[in-house]
């Protein structure tokens, strides 16, 4: 018998997790993937969560973002008038995104305040052959002053990135770094105390630079047995921050969530979002895509983006309500 292929990865979809489970590192785990939000998207393509603990989830299809409750409440619709590819909330509420060629301020409310293309010099050095796909803003970061920005070309394994910062009005764009390897333009990026993470995962590690551009240190290396390296394709794909201050990575291909310290030491596993180690997972499930990550203030639920299936997973901490 001959299944659609629709239905074939909705049961692959259920299946993975309980092969993760399986696996001996998933009992060593913090947390379990517990439910997908009833909330469905064209193309889900971003994921962070507000100061009130609110999801932002861009919908690149639609061109749309949606504020969902962290139990998966749509509360409202924002606009950005471009697919947004990568979110970022700023210290005083203001939203900022980019996708489609641009970057856009928001207010706190959803109010586009301005949209802007992005710079004339930001194609990497790609070779044009690879770079029919054009510039990607593939992560955001937001401090009280500035806004980060990587933008890639290049829809491959040896993809480039640079790394540029803008005023809050996002002006006055000024190159930080160039060459950074990001797969099929995926450098994510977050900001916290003064300093910028960068997930460049096709070199396996975690990058840490001073807002002016001074690299201070970069840490990770690739591991194919336990849980402290980074394996499958390229990884680390996605970073977040916990309330605790430490750094939270997740692994596209793995669906593996870890966390460490910002300076890099291995902390715990939290746990796999849809898919289990790449030892079992699929060539479709190690391909590189966004596996965008929000944790709640407690750590108690742990937000995936399941970018193929355009759905958000959410792990819960073991042994929650026993």
């Amino acid at each position: 018998m001959n299944l659609p292929h629709a239905v074939l990865i909705a049961l692959l979809s259920l299946l993975l997790p309980v092969l993760a489970q399986e696996d001996p590192e998933a009992d060593q785990a913090t947390h379990q993937e517990a439910e997908m939000l009833d909330v469905h998207f064209q193309r889900l393509g971003s994921l962070c969560l507000d100061g009130k603990e609110r999801l932002l989830a861009g919908d690149a299809g639609a061109k749309t973002i949606k504020v969902l409750s962290t139990a998966g409440k749509l509360l409202s619709e924002l606009k950005p008038g471009l697919p947004p590819e990568a979110i970022a909330v700023a210290p005083d509420g203001a939203i900022y995104c980019g996708g489609g060629g641009k970057l856009a301020e928001l207010t706190a409310e959803g109010k586009v305040v301005r949209t802007v293309p992005l710079p004339t010099d930001a194609a990497s050095d790609m070779p044009r052959r690879r770079s029919k796909r054009g510039n990607q803003v593939s992560g955001i970061a937001v401090t009280k002053d500035y806004v980060f920005a990587t933008i890639g070309s290049g829809w491959s394994v040896g993809a480039k990135a640079k790394l540029y910062r803008f005023n809050r009005e996002l002006g006055e764009a000024k190159v930080l770094l160039t060459g950074l390897r990001g797969c099929c333009q995926r450098c994510d990026i977050k900001a916290r105390d003064g300093i910028i993470y960068i997930a460049e995962n096709g070199a396996y590690r975690v990058v840490r630079m001073t807002l002016e551009g001074k690299v201070l240190s970069r840490w990770g290396e690739r591991g194919r047995t336990g849980a402290e390296g980074f394996g499958s394709c390229c990884n680390p794909m996605n970073l977040c921050f916990g309330k605790d201050g430490n750094l939270y990575t997740a692994e596209s291909g793995l669906g593996r969530i870890k966390r460490y310290t910002p300076e890099g030491k291995f902390l715990d596993l939290v746990g796999y979002a849809g898919v289990s180690r790449f030892n079992r997972a699929s060539g479709l499930a190690a391909a590189c895509s966004n596996i965008a990550i929000a944790v709640t203030a407690d750590g108690s639920r742990v937000f995936a983006m399941d970018f193929k299936q355009g759905r958000i997973r959410v792990l819960e901490r073991k042994g929650k309500g026993e």
